[in-house]
């Protein structure tokens, strides 16, 4: 899971941190881990008006599992993107991801602390290339004093792979021969899934007819999700009987009825469907990321969408969800150390992103502890005074 995010230079982000990095791992790695307030956490909401760049944070996320599964020139031009140097706020400077996660050792099973660096440069000609990649660890002594180990470095000067548009890790991290760090981090990152349920436009292609045959997994449009219930029907009816009625007890407007899917979903409302089916994965998404979680359904299905994206999130510790939204019914019963607000001062000059966690504001708190629901804190303004920014001990640094 993520714990931290810096991005420099890239849509709109000068400088832009969400979350923990490497250099303050101090206050969590090898500690008791007590709420912080500071760190990504397993269910996050990114909470702000338009254009403050919720949807812009996501598609940077993208952008770099791009750029490790096809080449950063591809990266530049997919999914909508205008090319490298329009993505660029400075053009004569290159651009930085900082990403730091807990990753889950599969020998040992204890928690992995790395941080992946990756700076893309423009050459004369404005084509990006790889400028630098680091691999960094975050180990505590058995004095308990905490040290940054390199695990790895991809630089201009030093280059391993001869494709400077192509990144080391998404060849050295399917390398069995490989640092382990190096591939931990690599499968971290394949296994982001950006979910577009919510996309105004999403194909149709599986109730046209085409591409046939079972999928172990739903695709990020979830087009395809009848093939994946062929795929459940496969390993056998009672498996496939037990998850629809599981999913059918959820969804308000199939609680009383009996029926089991797919014949067009027999009338249930897809897009829920689709996100209770992502959630019962058997094998989970490392991070699943989601803009407008909450578009198109109604009120109570928002109350089962909420409880079964924080159920995912107790039963499968090491990934997690991060989400986008207007809606304060969504996040009613997160805690603030889970919400981060967005905003952007469009009067200021330099038209920057702020970022904050909400758990960092004492007054938010406050309320939090008296009993006081996130969506009615939301609801009351509390969140969006821009003016005011606290540091993660609560101290007021607003000048």
């Amino acid at each position: 899971m993520i714990l931290g995010v810096n991005i420099r230079n890239f849509d709109v982000f000068e400088d832009d941190t969400i979350g923990l990095l490497i250099e303050d791992s101090g206050k969590y790695v090898g500690k008791s881990r007590e709420d912080n307030g500071i760190r990504l956490r397993n269910l996050n909401a990114l909470i702000g008006r338009n254009n403050t760049g919720k949807s812009a944070f996501i598609r940077a996320l993208s952008f770099v599992k791009r750029s490790l599964v096809t080449d950063v020139a591809k990266a530049s031009t997919t999914d909508n993107r205008p090319g490298f140097m329009n993505l660029l706020i400075d053009k004569n400077k290159p651009c930085e991801f900082r990403i730091f996660f807990r990753i889950r050792d599969q020998k040992t099973g204890h928690s992995e602390f790395l941080q992946y660096e990756l700076t893309i440069g423009a050459s004369e000609y404005g084509s990006p290339y790889i400028e630098c990649e680091k691999v960094l660890s975050s180990v505590r002594n058995e004095d308990g004093s905490l040290f940054i180990k390199e695990v790895y470095e991809n630089s201009s000067e030093a280059r391993l792979i001869s494709d400077e548009k192509v990144t080391a890790l998404s060849v050295l991290g399917k390398l069995n021969g490989s640092e382990s760090e190096i591939r931990q981090v690599f499968e971290e990152i394949d296994g982001w899934f950006f979910c577009a349920f919510s996309a105004e436009e999403s194909s149709d292609y599986y109730s046209a007819g085409n591409a046939p045959g079972a999928h172990k997994h739903l695709n990020s449009d979830g087009s395809n999700v009848g093939n994946v219930l062929d795929y459940i029907k496969s390993l056998g009816e009672g498996e496939y009987e037990s998850l629809m009625n599981e999913i059918n007890s959820k969804i308000p407007a199939l609680r009383k009825k009996k029926k089991n899917l797919p014949l067009n979903l027999q009338g249930s409302p897809e897009k829920l469907f689709k996100y209770l089916l992502l959630l019962r994965d058997p094998h989970p998404k490392t991070t699943i990321f989601i803009e407008t979680p909450d578009r198109d359904l109604y009120h109570d299905m928002v109350d089962v969408l909420a409880d079964d994206m924080r159920e995912f999130t107790l039963n499968h510790p090491y990934s997690q969800i991060i989400f986008s939204t207007h809606n304060p019914y969504i996040v009613e019963a997160m805690s603030p150390k889970e919400i981060w607000v967005f905003s952007r001062d469009f009067e200021d000059n330099d038209d920057a992103v702020r970022i904050r966690c909400a758990g960092s504001d004492p007054v938010v708190m406050a309320l939090f502890e008296q009993g006081v629901g996130m969506g009615a804190i939301w609801y009351g303004g509390h969140l969006d005074q821009g003016s005011s920014e606290y540091d993660e001990d609560g101290v007021n640094n607003a000048h």
